[in-house]
């Protein structure tokens, strides 16, 4: 059993969020490593320098979150997983076609869930009303 996450999840680890609690528990119910992708690194570091722009936080504080983040990893909290981008790609075009127009999801999300299924995650963590219906259409165990 393995287990991957969408980056706004993991996002809401480290910067307090609405469903900050939500995201503890989700991850809290499968054994570690969760694993990630590059996708996740740069989408993770982009929320936290968005977070200086928008205010919320400073950079000082956003260089702190992204080193307890890579601590984190090598701590073996997560796992960075090298995969095939064109793969990933090639299956979120797929994803796209058969999702977007009756769910209305976002090319990131769906390329957190291609990844999950070139990486063959069982499980898939995410908050995202619409990226949960397409993960679990797919066949991944979503989770909350």
């Amino acid at each position: 059993m393995s287990a991957t996450a969408d980056s706004s999840l993991i996002v809401a680890l480290y910067l307090a969020e609405v469903d900050s609690s939500r995201a503890d528990d989700a991850c809290a119910s499968v054994p570690p490593p969760l694993q990630l992708t590059d996708w996740h690194r740069v989408e993770i570091a982009n929320a936290f320098q968005r977070a200086v722009r928008n205010g919320r936080i400073t950079a000082a504080q956003a260089a702190h979150l992204w080193q307890d983040f890579t601590g984190d990893i090598a701590a073996g909290r997560f796992e960075v997983i090298a995969i095939d981008h064109a793969a990933v790609l090639a299956r979120t075009l797929t994803l796209t076609q058969k999702h977007t127009a009756t769910l209305g999801t976002r090319s990131l999300d769906l390329i957190h869930i291609a990844s999950a299924l070139e990486m063959r995650a069982s499980d898939f963590l995410s908050l995202d009303k619409r990226q949960r219906q397409a993960a679990d259409a797919e066949g991944l165990k979503v989770i909350p």
